[in-house]
């Protein structure tokens, strides 16, 4: 018989942040306020990270813990809120905790369960999880590592880009990551990330980077003008002095655009089409900084073109996907945090602009282009169990018919 004995200790989390007190814990208590942020904010999905709300993050949890059943959900929770739910009381999981959730352990089982399901984790990437950072140390050779990357202020005092904010409900200070076009909060997530077999995930900071390193060019975006807005007069807060009015200021939407709350893509792709050779040729121009689609490596841009005789009637169509798929050790196609290789990647870079090509049927007098997104491959949502009509839809974002 072989004994296996475990030692089992306990080690105290660098990275656990203190439990939200309730005035913090959800925008709501924000709203009296900062009524028009508050509202903006709940269409965006930062209001949905957490994966009760977000069907594609659940069923991915789920999906990695049926193909790898030797992952420990809660410690793939853990791991997921460094980026998804930075203010979790659990920064970590302990050896000693692993071997107690392995065996089923209701104490600890129920320990992880309140740290992970609290009010505030499930309100998301609110109010208290941006405007209490005091400090951020990005170390980009690691890639995003959420919570571990900045450092939080005391409960009560929140940071902004003014140093003449005055609130009867919280102390307020000034910090220069709010003011500036420098994207380094917003990377703290969204820089890059490897999965456990060394496979980059997603790089949407790196493939910016390639563009602006260091953010030390003049012209360089950061992210706040496309995925809030530019700035525009209006008030921060509704609040105000009794006789005195609310300070106007040069305020941006927190709408966090995507591609369900905004125009964004609209805004940011060119699109031109022609008859050249004998082809229907559409030019995609891409005017961000970063890969088109970018972030979770499941997202496809779909062209779709249908061509129309004289009398109107359908007499052939074509289609081109943007996006990438990934292979396990087996081969398989499979999510990118359990691939081993990238199968292909046909997504547009950067400040690039790509021609697709389609051949025209013979009969074909018109033809109509149809732009459309999906937050996951249809293949991949049905392969993981994916039902929420959310990340199932096809979201159209332009169209047009040209003459041939």
């Amino acid at each position: 018989m072989r004994v296996v004995v475990f030692s089992l200790f306990f080690v105290v989390s660098l990275f656990a942040t203190e439990e939200m007190g309730k005035k913090w814990e959800s925008n709501k208590n924000c709203e009296a306020c900062h009524t028009e942020i508050s509202k903006k904010w709940e269409t965006s999905r930062h209001s949905n990270s957490h994966f009760s709300k977000n069907d594609l993050y659940k069923k991915s949890l789920m999906y990695m813990i049926q193909k790898k059943p030797t992952l420990i959900l809660d410690e793939l929770k853990v791991s997921c809120a460094q980026c998804h739910n930075p203010r979790i009381t659990q920064g970590s999981v302990t050896r000693t905790d692993k071997f107690l959730l392995l065996m089923d352990m209701d104490e600890t089982k129920e320990k992880y369960h309140n740290a992970l399901n609290t009010k505030s984790m499930k309100n998301g990437i609110n109010c208290v999880v941006c405007h209490n950072v005091d400090e951020i140390h990005l170390d980009k050779s690691k890639g995003s590592e959420g919570m571990k990357n900045i450092v939080f202020g005391e409960q009560g005092t929140m940071y902004g880009p003014f140093d003449n904010a005055n609130s009867p409900y919280h102390k307020t200070e000034k910090r220069d990551h709010f003011v500036n076009d420098d994207p380094k909060l917003c990377f703290a997530c969204h820089y890059s990330a490897d999965n456990r077999h060394g496979l980059e995930v997603y790089a949407t900071g790196k493939e910016y980077d390639t563009f602006y390193p260091d953010n030390t060019s003049e012209n360089a975006e950061g992210c706040k003008e496309c995925h809030m807005s530019e700035k525009r007069k209006g008030v921060a807060s509704n609040y105000a002095k009794p006789g005195e009015k609310p300070i106007e200021r040069m305020v941006r939407e927190h709408r966090f655009a995507s591609v369900d709350n905004s125009n964004i893509l609209n805004d940011y792709i060119d699109v031109k089409s022609k008859v050249r050779d004998g082809k229907f040729v559409i030019n995609i121009k891409n005017n961000t900084p970063h890969h088109i689609p970018t972030g979770y490596g499941l997202r496809e841009i779909i062209i779709k073109v249908i061509y129309y005789d004289s009398d109107d009637k359908v007499v052939g169509k074509g289609k081109s996907i943007l996006g990438a798929k990934w292979k396990d050790k087996k081969g398989e196609e499979t999510i990118p945090h359990l691939a081993t290789a990238k199968l292909k990647d046909t997504r547009l870079a950067g400040k690039s602009s790509q021609n697709y090509k389609f051949s025209i049927p013979k009969d074909a007098k018109y033809a109509k282009y149809i732009f459309s997104y999906r937050l996951i491959s249809e293949k991949m949502a049905k392969k993981i169990g994916v039902t929420d009509k959310f990340f199932l839809k096809e979201y159209v974002f332009s169209e047009q018919r040209v003459h041939l």
